[in-house]
């Protein structure tokens, strides 16, 4: 009896921690809001920024076109800007625009997925 509740009890807190633990998308989204912090406050170039953004995004989800794309435009683009070929505000809307299309296939890809079903055997 006492080895049926201490394996509940620790089923319980093994379910307590795994619902702690933030999502991939938390994940980063904080890190994004660390990064832009570091960058507003002038210790990271925009460029630095997009880098930083890029790594952590392959870390967490791993490397693919769309993203090996979109993260090529914008370290180009605040490349240009920093350059003063493009403005800054024009530069950091259209990688914010772009990043925005980028999760939105991300995540309409991870609702196919999870909602394909096998074909039965």
């Amino acid at each position: 009896m006492n080895k049926t509740i201490l394996a509940c009890l620790a089923l319980a807190l093994s379910a307590c921690a795994h619902m702690n633990q933030a999502t991939p998308d938390q994940r980063f989204e904080a890190y994004r809001a660390e990064v832009k912090a570091e960058q507003q406050a002038g210790k990271i170039t925009a460029v630095n920024e997009q880098e930083k953004l890029r790594d952590r995004y392959w870390q967490i989800y791993g490397k693919d076109a769309d993203s090996a794309g979109h993260f090529a435009y914008a370290i180009s683009l605040m490349r240009s800007a920093e350059a003063g070929d493009f403005p800054m505000k024009e530069a950091q809307v259209l990688v914010a625009a772009r990043e925005q299309e980028m999760f939105a296939l991300k995540m309409v890809s991870r609702q196919v997925a999870s909602s394909y079903e096998f074909p039965p055997n």
